[in-house]
């Protein structure tokens, strides 16, 4: 039996939400990381958001095995996670062709300016 594995996000909170003392346990498994920051946000310790990471889930038969549901990406999720990676395409492209840290940050500011 072949294994399939597939990346999901998990929106991380705190069973103490006044301090923080408790155990972190998954709050929500998501398809994209949209939808992680999106249902985390002000759900952990004193109204902070979640922290989020990217996680392996792993099929098992028919079943997914996540620590929870696996959330679907909404409509909004879905164009901003297309926006996300089209940027991180852009950033990667510009590294590539030797642009710094530095001359990104100047371009961003530039394009910020112009809107």
């Amino acid at each position: 039996m072949e294994l399939e594995i597939k990346p999901v996000w998990v929106a991380w909170t705190n069973t103490d939400l006044t301090e923080g003392r408790g155990w972190e346990f998954p709050l929500a498994v998501c398809e994209s990381k949209e939808t992680a920051v999106r249902l985390g946000k002000g759900k952990n310790v004193q109204g902070s958001n979640c922290k989020v990471t990217q996680e392996a889930s792993v099929k098992h038969g028919r079943f997914w095995l996540v620590p929870g549901r696996i959330h679907l990406e909404s409509k909004s999720d879905k164009i901003n996670r297309e926006r996300r990676e089209a940027r991180e395409a852009v950033l990667a492209k510009a590294r590539a062709c030797g642009l710094s840290e530095d001359d990104i940050a100047v371009l961003h500011q530039e394009a910020s300016a112009d809107e």
